[in-house]
């Protein structure tokens, strides 16, 4: 797959960021205040998210102190105020910093603490009014820290009916360039929301099973995945499924790319956007069309992976509802206290002696224990041997009739179209195009190549093939000589 190089002046994220801007939820210091300073920034961004004229001080300072009175955090503040005086101070007898130790004061060493590391700023106004602003990359971290907060389980529905509507549906203010962006940002959206649901899986499990008794795992059963993840599983393998969008994004998109006029428009079109270079621009424009089939081809896979691990989930809740029901611990606490109420109701009645149908002593004499009342290791098993395989010897005309059948079923997966629209997608505005300038995947794809040189002469594709001179090329196990690739 063609990827965009990285450019030159890329920066690692650590060279923009502020020296100390992690070192705020450090468990050394001045006392473990993380989980404290987080919420506070996570009210702050809240506040700041939709405001429209800046948080003075005062209000940051009467958010703070709001925290501090519903969280019961003042002790964990006021320690650490100490612990820094303790530390700054230079002798016993020297003034503490802190001053007085009311709520305001330990909002406004919060404040000072968050100031210090970078998550916030100050910004003095001409009316001397003091306003407090999140920097950008504040905004960036605080969003994926409340995602992971909210843990709200992704969406996926819409994203591929809205890739589907942005590339099928050409009006007279149809831009290529915009339609061709959103719809790998999409992609890559779901994609990546596949991913992560694949890879986590398993944490869900065990997140949502441990530690749990019979009732609530039922609950959780049968009542929040009903209401959270069915439907949005359920939507994914119905409505939103790829397959209904797949074919005619995939289509679309391999017809865009043999189409020379529409390709220089989307160029044009995304060098002026972007302020990128023509051949800057070109190379985006085939990485993105390339994506996005790649992404879309390889996606079943990846569902089938996800169904699989699903099913899992669902196997592993039951499981665990089932040994809890049947455990051994919990079956001999219900005896128990199913006999006692038995034997509680046959005391209220009066009855002294048991009832005929009640459990006797045991009648069978005990068997002293033999080789087999004991634990025994598990057996080693003898090696598998698999039987010889033995080549049927064909006739010569099973042989013609099987060889037949092939070339017909390769002639009909590899037309003249389908070659030619494969060999046209590695022109790029070019007009030819040397057999070593191909990308390394397609000089692997060897049936490909041999049916784009016989077709090079069909009357129903958009190039031809001249032979130069030189060294045989390698492709494949096979070596032929040097060609290009013409586009008429």
């Amino acid at each position: 797959m063609a990827t965009v190089p990285p450019p030159s002046a890329a920066h690692n994220p650590f060279d923009i960021l502020p020296a100390n801007l992690f070192n705020l939820f450090s468990t050394q210091g001045y006392g473990n205040l993380s989980r404290h300073y987080m919420a506070i920034l996570l009210r702050i961004y809240a506040l700041v998210e939709f405001n429209r004229f800046g948080l003075t001080r005062e209000i940051v300072i009467a958010e703070i102190v709001g925290y501090l009175a519903t969280e019961g955090a003042q002790e964990a503040v006021a320690m650490a105020m100490d612990q820094e005086s303790g530390e700054t101070a230079v002798s016993a007898d020297a003034p503490s910093l802190t001053g007085q130790s009311t709520p305001q004061d330990y909002a406004g060493y919060l404040l000072r603490r968050l100031v210090e590391t970078g998550w916030l700023e100050r910004e003095q106004h001409a009316d001397y009014t003091e306003y407090i602003i999140l920097p950008d990359y504040a905004f960036t971290l605080l969003e994926a820290l409340r995602a992971i907060q909210e843990q709200k389980p992704r969406e996926y529905t819409g994203q591929l009916y809205t890739v589907h509507q942005l590339l099928t549906h050409e009006d007279d203010g149809f831009s290529p360039a915009l339609a061709l962006t959103q719809a790998y940002e999409n992609v890559r959206q779901v994609v990546r929301g596949l991913n992560e649901l694949n890879h986590n899986i398993r944490r869900y499990i065990e997140r949502a099973t441990r530690g749990r008794d019979v009732a609530e795992l039922l609950r959780l059963q049968y009542d929040d995945y009903a209401a959270t993840l069915g439907p949005t599983y359920h939507a994914l393998k119905t409505s939103d499924h790829v397959s209904r969008y797949r074919r005619d994004i995939v289509n679309k998109l391999q017809a865009w790319q043999t189409d020379a006029g529409w390709l220089d428009r989307a160029t044009d079109e995304l060098a002026t956007q972007a302020r990128l270079s023509p051949a800057q621009a070109s190379t985006e424009i085939t990485h993105y069309i390339r994506f996005i089939i790649q992404q879309l081809e390889s996606l079943d896979p990846l569902l089938d992976e996800i169904d699989r691990r699903h099913a899992q989930y669902l196997r592993t809740s039951l499981r665990q509802i089932r040994y809890q029901l049947v455990s051994a611990d919990g079956s001999f606490k219900d005896r128990l206290a199913s006999l006692a109420r038995r034997l509680a109701e046959l005391q209220e009645r009066g009855l002294v002696v048991l009832p005929d149908d009640a459990p006797s002593l045991q009648l069978d004499p005990i068997r002293l224990p033999d080789g087999n009342s004991f634990y025994t290791p598990p057996q080693r098993r003898a090696p598998f041997e698999p039987e010889a395989i033995h080549s049927v010897v064909l006739h010569p005309l099973d042989v013609a009739t099987l060889r037949a059948a092939t070339l017909l079923e390769l002639a009909q997966s590899l037309t003249p179209d389908k070659i030619n629209r494969f060999v046209c997608q590695f022109f790029n505005g070019h007009r030819r195009v040397h057999v070593t300038e191909l990308p390394p995947d397609a000089l692997a794809d060897v049936p490909r190549l041999i049916y784009a040189m016989a077709f090079s002469y069909h009357p129903d594709v958009n190039y031809g093939l001249e032979v130069t001179s030189g060294e045989p090329v390698t492709i494949g196990p096979y070596q032929v000589m040097p060609f290009e690739l013409v586009k008429l």
